[in-house]
């Protein structure tokens, strides 16, 4: 039951914080279109606010929001125009490949390795390592690989999940052409779909 309460609560403070920089995604958008030339109606444009409830006051956008969510519904991102569920999933078929790998290929054969020489040098190491590992924020970690895979290896960063834009077969495809990018998950805000 806290956990409910703990996770409405950051629900709102977390919608309060993002709607409390001026302007909005629409409005950006808007503005690019405007500076490339291509002119909005203002009638088009008051009926994307009112279409995505951004007329309404922020009490209200987040009831709105709350209950897409509440039905599976998280919007549709303005940024790649698909639903946000889709693009999640897309990524986290990437990472659950990747976790798999971790698992399986490194964690697995040094947990055994570290059972049958219980107390050895390389047991200390291994130790020593998983807990550099642990205390290290993944951020830093991220930003670490990037840095060393580029500068010793020289392979390109693909930053923004760029590797997992189409799906499972998307994603291994890419890997055997661009097989010298590092992925790293990406974030999307979410509205519905506009109206046609």
């Amino acid at each position: 039951m806290y956990m409910v309460i703990l996770l409405l609560i950051l629900s709102i403070v977390t919608f309060i914080i993002i709607q409390v920089p001026p302007g909005d995604y629409l409005s950006f958008l808007l503005e690019n279109m405007r500076d490339s030339g291509v002119l909005t109606a203002v009638e088009r444009t008051k009926a994307l606010e009112e279409y995505y409830g951004l007329d309404l006051p922020i009490y209200r956008q987040y009831f709105k929001w709350m209950g897409n969510l509440l039905q599976g519904d998280m919007g549709r991102s303005f940024q790649y125009n698909e639903p946000v569920t889709q693009l999640i999933g897309e990524r986290l078929a990437l990472t659950v490949s990747i976790t798999l790998v971790v698992t399986y290929i490194i964690a697995i054969p040094i947990g055994i390795y570290s059972a049958t020489h219980q107390y050895s040098v390389t047991d200390y190491g291994f130790t020593i390592f998983g807990f550099m590992g642990l205390a290290t924020p993944n951020f830093l970690l991220a930003l670490i690989l990037m840095f060393l895979l580029f500068k010793y290896l020289g392979w390109s960063v693909c930053v923004g999940g760029a590797l997992s834009t189409s799906g499972l077969p998307g994603v291994l495809e890419k890997l055997s052409i661009c097989s010298n990018t590092f992925p790293f998950p990406s974030s999307s805000s979410g509205h519905p779909e506009p109206p046609g």
